[in-house]
Parts: structure tokens; sequence; C-alpha cells
């Protein structure tokens, strides 16, 4: 109790300790990341294995955070250390720079802290960053830069400040598509304002529209070339329930997108009312320049999701997809506690260790439920043996070493590129993978074998086949491997073959 009373009390005078404590914060969650799993999530695994290649444009998603991950790994190599790095690090740069905006337009600077603890208090941050989003990721530290940049440019006119609201446009853009609404709004949010309003006829603003459109013209480029397999793919994500009907199913979009900004306000504003009880409730009616334009462009960016929605018939808008816009509530709320004059005394303190008990209990229970759960029958993606699939494979034919490996999903890609850095690896399902130059050298095809018998299945047999490998020549053999933490209980069964190269066995078998 007295440790705990110490760090309230040097947060009430210091609340610029909340900077290191949030470093702090995701030094432990990249520690927790790496000593959780060897095995992957979803967004991860796609990482991993997308980072072989710097390509204009990887799929549905825009290429940022590939080309960071890219150059991460080219650093220090394919890892979950890697992985986890360049997430905590955009994660942390996006609340520093999330506290430089709020103190762009805030005086009391209390309220700078308690704004970078409401952005960790956001599901999206605490809860969703943690398990396993990238692109999201990129996007909420695009939203934190250009808010600086943008702040910066509204209260300190310069070309620079132009200049880097462009860079900041910029690089949302080629961050996650849906971006672009975010400095929409920004710009009709502060056309009411007589003093604001100027700053948008301004000569600079054209220099920083060319900065925006340099950074996304090879990107861009690249879309006019595939713009099916650009926007496709989240069209069909954003359907996914559809039943047909037109009128139904746009309101059951719009039904998700009032549950999803319900999720994603309630836990912020659950952390406030901690933090400052009654005075938040009588705050509604303060008004300032700075809520007026920060309260418009929350409105006004929800109103165009909820639009885009109904154009596209979308039975599904996810809390994720709103958390770049949701990311300025904490700091509208700080605003609406300043022109309140709300008293601040404890507020950093009081805020504090209700978000570190979420943040860190989080991270303290996925790690613990990758062990946990197997002792109940219940696996998830971290408990998938991958790793130890590969490393079975290859430790039956020592010293052999193949030169690409293709693997059936994305998964076993990833795990492939953990174990055989040196290796190429491919993935049936990217259709960005540039062509198979290692075919006359060994290889190894891997995949997961749902039937249990010791067979190539035929989509993979199509595919090797347009790569210029023989099927037919190739013996498929399977193999048990245990899950993760299930202590034996139970295994999943893969399968896999050798390209040349190798001496494989005369007889399938099968390990229990």
């Amino acid at each position: 109790m007295r440790a705990i009373k110490r760090i309230s009390d040097a947060l009430a005078r210091r609340p610029d300790l909340i900077l290191w404590l949030i470093a702090a914060y995701y030094v432990l969650a990249i520690g927790f990341r790496v000593l959780r799993s060897e095995a992957l999530e979803s967004d991860e695994a796609e990482q991993l294995y997308q980072s072989q290649f710097f390509l204009m444009g990887y799929g549905r998603q825009p290429p940022l955070y590939n080309w960071l991950q890219y150059g991460v790994i080219q650093l220090i190599g394919p890892s979950i250390f890697a992985i986890s790095l360049l997430k905590n690090l955009l994660l942390f740069f996006c609340c520093i720079l999330y506290g430089f905006a709020a103190w762009l337009v805030l005086k009391d600077r209390r309220l700078p802290a308690i704004a970078m603890l409401g952005v960790i208090a956001m599901p999206a941050v605490s809860i969703l960053a943690q398990r396993d989003l990238t692109h999201a990721v990129a996007t909420l530290f695009a939203v934190a830069l250009f808010f600086y940049a943008f702040l910066r440019t509204l209260t300190r006119p310069s070309l620079g400040n132009y200049l880097l609201t462009g860079l900041a446009v910029g690089i949302g853009l080629i961050a996650k598509y849906n971006f672009v609404v975010v400095p929409v709004a920004a710009i009709l949010a502060i056309l009411p304002e007589a003093d604001l309003r100027k700053r948008v006829f301004d000569w600079r603003l054209i220099p920083a529209l060319i900065v925006a459109a340099l950074i996304c013209l090879p990107h861009g480029l690249w879309v006019l070339g595939n713009f099916t397999e650009a926007t496709a793919g989240t069209i069909k994500v954003m359907r996914d329930d559809a039943t047909g009907n037109a009128v139904t199913d746009r309101l059951t979009g719009l039904g998700t997108l009032l549950i999803s900004v319900l999720g994603g306000t309630l836990p912020i504003l659950a952390f406030f009312l901690i933090a400052f009880r009654r005075p938040l409730l009588s705050t509604w009616r303060a008004t300032s320049p700075w809520t007026r334009v920060i309260g418009r462009t929350i409105f006004l960016s929800l109103i165009s999701v909820g639009l885009i929605g109904l154009g596209l018939g979308a039975t599904t808008i996810s809390e994720k997809w709103l958390s770049p816009f949701l990311l300025l509530l904490p700091l509208y709320l700080c605003l609406k506690l300043e022109a309140a004059g709300a008293d601040t005394t404890r507020a950093v303190p009081r805020m504090f260790f209700p978000v570190a008990v979420l943040a860190l209990g989080f991270i303290a229970y996925i790690s613990l439920g990758n062990v946990i759960g197997p002792r109940f029958g219940q696996y998830t993606k971290e408990n998938l043996p991958s790793g130890p699939f590969i490393r079975e494979v290859l430790a039956e034919q020592p010293g052999t070493k193949p030169a690409y490996v293709i693997a059936a999903d994305m998964f076993l890609a990833a795990s492939a590129r953990l174990e055989l850095p040196d290796a190429r690896v491919l993935e049936l399902s990217f259709t960005q993978t540039p062509p198979l130059t290692e075919k006359t050298r060994p290889g190894l095809i891997i995949w997961r074998s749902a039937e249990g018998r010791a067979e190539i299945p035929a989509y993979i047999k199509a595919y090797i086949a347009e790569q210029g490998i023989a099927p037919d020549n190739l013996e498929a053999r399977t193999l048990a491997v245990p899950y993760l933490f299930s202590g034996g209980r139970d295994s999943v069964l893969f399968g896999y073959a050798w390209v040349g190269g190798a001496s494989p066995y005369s007889i399938s078998f099968r390990r229990d």
C-alpha cells in the first residue's frame, strides 16, 4: 500500500512520469509476447510471411505496415520479437504523439497525461492490438501523427507544419484506406470556426497535398492495376453475413455500427468517470473552439462510416474499423473537462491504476490462457505446433536444408520463415508471390492433413504443377505433433513431402 501511495503522490506531482510508465508497459508487452508462444496469430503470420517481399501492394490492405515490417526483419531477422517490436513501437509512438497533440491545445499539464492513458484504455489498443492487429495499429499511429501535425498547423502555421501534415496524410492513406475519412472530417470540422477556417485557404496547403500525393503514388499506381484485389476482400468481409435483402442488410450494418461505437466508447467513459467522478457528468455543456472542432471530427467521421456502410450494403462494421475515429474521444473529454474547469489534482493516479490493471491484466491473461486452455481441451492459434512439426521433419533428414518451402496455409508458411530464415517460402493463397526460381534445388511441401491420409491434397498438386514441379513423383508422409502446452494429450496431423535432394523413406508413416 505504501508503494501505491508513493506512486500516486509522484504521479500527482509529476504527470510527465506517465511517459516512462507507458514505455515500461510496452517493453513488458514485447516480453510477454515473446515468451507466451512460438505460434502465431493470423495477422502476425501474414506479416511474417509477406515480409519476404517488398511490393507496391499486398492485397486488400495498403502496404505501410508491410514495408515497416520488411525493414525491421531485414535488420534483425524473422522472429516473434521482430513482429512484436514493430507493433508495440507503433502503439508507443501513437501514445506519445497523442500526448504532444494534447499538449498543443490543453493548458492543464495533467490532462495530456490523462489523454494518453485514455488511449491505452481503448479496447482496440489494450486488448485487440495486443492479441492480433497490424494494419489497424499503423492507422492508429497515423491518426495520432496527423492530429499532432494538424493541430500544430492550426496553432503555429508555417510551411514546415503544413508539409508535416501532408506527410501524415500520405502515411495514413498507405496505412489503411479508411484513414481518408479523418483529414476530410477534420477540415470540415474547422470550417465553422472563423479563426481556423483561413488555414484551409492558405497557399501552403498546396505543397502539403503534393507531399501526400507523392507518398501515395507508388501504391496508387498498383491499385489502378489491381483494383479488384485491393477492394474485393474488404467488401466481402463487410458483407459477410449478407442475406440478399438490401434493407435488412443495411439495417443490420447500422446496428453493428452502433454496437461497435458503444463498445469502443463506454470503456473510455468508464475510466474517465473513475478518474473524475461527478465533474465528468457536469462537463457536457462546457465548450471551447477545440471541443467543437474535435467533437465535430468524431461525429463527421462516424457519420461518414455509416454512409459508406450503407452505400456498400455492409452488414458488419467492427470496432477495430472505428478505432481511428474513436481515438479522438479521450482528447475530446479532456478538452471538455478543461473547458468546465474540472479539478485534476488527483486525476492522473486515479486514472493510472485502473488502466494499468486492464492493460497488464490482459497481456497476462492471454499468456496464461495458452497454458490453461489446453488442460480443458481448448486450443487457440497460439497452441498450433507448426514450429515443432517443421523441426521434426528437418531432423529426419540431417544435413538437408530446403531451399524453398511450399506451405498450404499462412500459419505453416510463417513457421517455416521462423525455422528456415534462409529458405524461400511460398503460400498458396498469396497471389503477389514472385515466381519460384529455386525449384532445381531441394524443397519441402507442408500442409495440415485433415483426413489422416499420406497423400498430397489435390489443390496443392495443382499449385506445385503451376510452379513447374511434377507432383506424381513426390512421396507424401504424415506426422502427428502434440499441441503446444497440451502435455501430449492432443495432436495435430500434418503432411509433408520432400522435393529432390532428400532421401525419402520408402513407406509412409504416422507418428502418434
